[in-house]
């Protein structure tokens, strides 16, 4: 286990994101909308005064007396502290060795601004648990909140790796962080805090507890409709992500995760190192086409597109494709590898979508087509119904008429399903009191399965003529050690 080493009190000219810049920024070239987050007391430059503190995404603004003061928050370094006097709380933000403390009403300030700063108390917020995955220069592990049990998934960089090789990992670092800080969709990875010490930087997101789509895909039998609900839980992702002039450039089956294993919808993109974000300018934006017209975005949107169609292809086809290699011939226009889609066993509607994006027939428009055009496609235009994922609870409506939940699960005849009626009757259960002094348990949970299996026991394996064993069995499974 890699041991954390707390930083010093300011930290900020020895930070890994410390990149020489003042902590004041010049104001924004274009309009922003702020919101307001109330007064504070500002101490900088041993000088006391009150301010009104603002907030637009990353950038704060300090309005004062004598004018109004700029920070972007990005890779600032940020503590918590005490006022001397007051014991107030309050944040202390620092850049490059400068720093200001806002004391005040901190705590809605701190949920908007967190997944912009870096923190030093990684050991006081989170434990670590099972190690998920590593590469060159990090690893992955299940962690959890101290303060309320939450679990997330942490990446933890060595830093000393990062800086040995070249600029390279350390630019694909500062790419994730700049595009995780954008972004807040469902169905790509939230960031939620980040924090440096000593030797290693942590990076907490969300935990993707289905694994990799990959594994799902070939493990499971999932209908022609569930797999084209992921299609389009997928393409709604990259429009999101095209939208904001963010391109992934480096989309595969490894870069997609589900949250739950058998709920395609909840198909996540990750590692967002190697994207490419196009900054706007907006002294130009008059001219509201230069962006759909330039040539390098055009290329770009499509090799994102061609990726994510690489990976739906190999999921209908069955088979895995070299990514690297068929991406590489769509672009130069070879579609020989594609030759088999006019044989594939599928829906019209389907092979037209392969046909468009994969194949010769479709060249014209895949040069200018986007995301939000292959939505609009016939292959998304029907009402598709959804499977219930084993993560989503029973509602409490439903009758306890239960198909199988395997084939292991035995099958109740009409006889000995009145036989249970029966015996449910005579065992007469202490009925549950829901008040709020006396709670049941997560462990004494009630489930279809749980009624399956005690139900063939009482049946098959214990003596009918005495209701004491039974008695005595129904404690045994329900209790929560087993």
């Amino acid at each position: 286990m890699r041991k954390t080493v707390t930083l010093q009190f300011d930290y900020s000219k020895s930070s890994f994101f410390n990149d020489g810049k003042q902590l004041f920024c010049n104001s924004p070239q274009h309009q922003m909308e702020f919101i307001q987050f109330g007064t504070f007391l500002m101490k900088y430059n041993n000088r006391q005064n009150s301010a009104c503190i603002l907030l637009q995404e990353n950038i704060i603004k300090i309005a004062e007396e004598k004018g109004d003061r700029f920070i972007n928050l990005d890779n600032v370094c940020v503590k918590k502290t005490l006022h001397p006097k007051t014991q107030q709380l309050g944040l202390r933000l620092s850049r490059n060795g400068q720093f200001i403390e806002l004391f005040g009403e901190i705590i809605e300030l701190w949920k908007s601004i967190k997944k912009f700063v870096i923190q030093t108390d990684f050991s006081l917020k989170y434990k670590l648990g099972q190690k998920l995955g590593e590469g060159y220069s990090s690893s992955v592990y299940k962690a959890y909140k101290i303060i309320n049990g939450q679990k997330v998934a942490v990446k933890i960089i060595d830093k000393s790796l990062v800086s040995r090789n070249n600029n390279s990992e350390k630019q694909y670092l500062t790419n994730e962080l700049a595009v995780l800080r954008q972004i807040n969709h469902s169905n790509l990875l939230k960031l939620h805090e980040t924090f440096e010490c000593e030797e290693n930087i942590y990076i907490v997101t969300d935990l993707l507890e289905g694994g990799h789509l990959k594994n799902s895909i070939f493990r499971f039998r999932y209908s022609e409709q569930e797999t084209i609900i992921l299609m389009q839980t997928l393409f709604k992702s990259l429009n999101y992500l095209h939208e904001r002039n963010i391109f992934h450039n480096d989309i595969k089956f490894d870069n997609i995760l589900l949250k739950d294993q058998q709920d395609l919808t909840s198909a996540c993109i990750i590692n967002y190192g190697k994207s490419e974000v196009i900054q706007k300018n907006f002294h130009n934006s008059n001219n509201l086409n230069f962006y759909e017209q330039n040539p390098s975005i055009q290329f770009i949107r499509k090799k994102d597109i061609l990726a994510l169609c690489i990976v739906i292809y190999s999921i209908f086809s069955k088979k895995l494709c070299q990514e690297k290699l068929v991406l590489g011939e769509l672009l130069m226009k070879n579609y020989e590898s594609m030759a088999d889609i006019e044989l594939m066993d599928s829906n019209p509607s389907l092979q037209q979508f392969f046909e468009i994006l994969l194949t010769q027939k479709g060249q014209p428009q895949m040069e200018c087509l986007k995301c939000s055009d292959i939505l609009n496609l016939e292959i998304f235009n029907f009402t598709i119904t959804r499977r219930s994922s084993k993560m989503q609870g029973i509602p409490h409506y439903m009758n306890n008429n239960f198909r199988r939940s395997s084939r292991f699960t035995p099958r109740n005849s009409q006889k000995d399903q009145q036989i249970i009626s029966n015996l449910q009757k005579s065992l007469k259960l202490p009925i549950i009191n829901d008040s709020l002094d006396s709670k049941i348990l997560q462990n004494h949970s009630y489930s279809p399965q749980t009624e399956n299996y005690i139900s063939h026991r009482l049946l098959y394996e214990e003596k009918p003529s005495s209701l004491k064993p039974r008695y005595s069995f129904l404690k045994k499974c329900l209790s929560p050690n087993i």
